[in-house]
């Protein structure tokens, strides 16, 4: 989803899996070290390949979930924030799409995420779970929520590679109206953009998708995992989590997440949905150029359209999907 904001946002390591694999994570964390220090010994491969796959399926499943049920949000929420067209607030652009165009509007460009969300999933996740270990080696204790922060900031950076050109894809999609057609889907969109800015066009933005994508992914996972604590305090990093503690952590971190990101997400928006004549000129698409055009539409309130989509859809989606990974996980481990 495009959670924090690109894809469907990942739930960290579920504790309650880390329950019935914490002899075995605990064993190849020591291994780690020892190997680290010049003592031998690794991880064994058939034990990560099963612990990567798990991790993935549901991250997998669960993004899937929140992509399908949340895209009508990030459409409302672009289309606002596009500024093509002027809409009174989410439901009157909810409204006019649909009239116009129909329900199905609001589920434009939802084939390229849901194809790259698996690929986005295992970046994601595995380069938080690898940075968080590198920064707390622990065992049996809860990582400090600065590192915490800055293994998912890491984490939204590395998974920019794919990140980046999907969004751009999905934007260009989901800003056209059904009158003024540019692109005949996916592939139609990838050719016209590649014919007209070469490859390095589909990541147009990526500077402007690094400098949302990682404090979002830091907020995202220090806030789920602080909502936590601070809800059961006495809950143990082995401890099985009740269903609603995950969701409230997810609810109170998908909202959180957007209102903490969302001027950066209006100007990554407007950079990727330049026409291709425009994003040919290099002063069209700079950050600090957008940004004063922003602000000159519409002052500081301007950087915060479709905000309330965005965190409707965030609280929703995430208390839905942090207790689907986290119990597929559970289960599968």
């Amino acid at each position: 989803s495009r959670g924090p904001p690109s894809q469907a946002r990942l739930a960290p390591s579920s504790r309650r899996a880390r329950g019935r694999i914490a002899g075995a994570r605990a064993s190849a964390c020591a291994r780690a070290r020892a190997c680290a220090r010049g003592g031998g010994g690794a991880m064994e491969v058939g034990e990560w390949l099963k612990r990567y796959s798990v991790e993935n399926l549901g991250g997998f499943i669960s993004g899937s979930v929140s992509l399908i049920v949340g895209h009508p949000f990030d459409t409302i929420k672009v289309r606002q924030q596009a500024g093509r067209t002027q809409y009174a607030g989410a439901l009157d652009c909810a409204r006019q799409t649909v009239r116009s165009e129909g329900a199905r509007a609001l589920w434009k460009g939802m084939l390229s995420p849901l194809l790259t969300n698996s690929a986005m999933g295992a970046i994601t996740f595995s380069t938080w779970q690898e940075a968080q270990r590198l920064l707390h080696i622990e065992d049996g204790s809860h990582a400090p929520l600065g590192k915490v922060f800055v293994a998912g900031a890491v984490a939204g950076v590395v998974q920019c590679s794919l990140a980046t050109p999907m969004e751009l894809v999905r934007t260009k999609l989901q800003v056209q109206h059904e009158g003024s057609r540019v692109y005949n889907g996916n592939a139609d969109c990838i050719r016209q953009v590649i014919r007209a800015e070469g490859l390095q066009g589909l990541y147009r933005g990526n500077v402007s998708m690094m400098l949302r994508e990682a404090p979002a992914f830091g907020v995202y996972f220090s806030v789920y995992e602080g909502t936590k604590r601070a809800l059961c305090p006495k809950l143990k990093p082995s401890d099985k989590e009740p269903m609603w503690l995950q969701a409230a952590g997810g609810a109170v971190t998908g909202g959180f997440t957007w209102a903490a990101v969302m001027p950066i997400d209006v100007i990554s928006t407007r950079i990727q949905s330049l026409p291709e004549e425009l994003a040919k000129v290099p002063e069209q698409r700079s950050i600090r150029r957008v940004a004063a055009q922003i602000f000159e539409e519409g002052g500081l309130r301007a950087f915060y359209r479709g905000l309330p989509a965005a965190i409707l859809r965030g609280v929703v989606l995430n208390a839905l999907v942090f207790p689907v990974y986290e119990t597929i996980v559970e289960r599968l481990s």
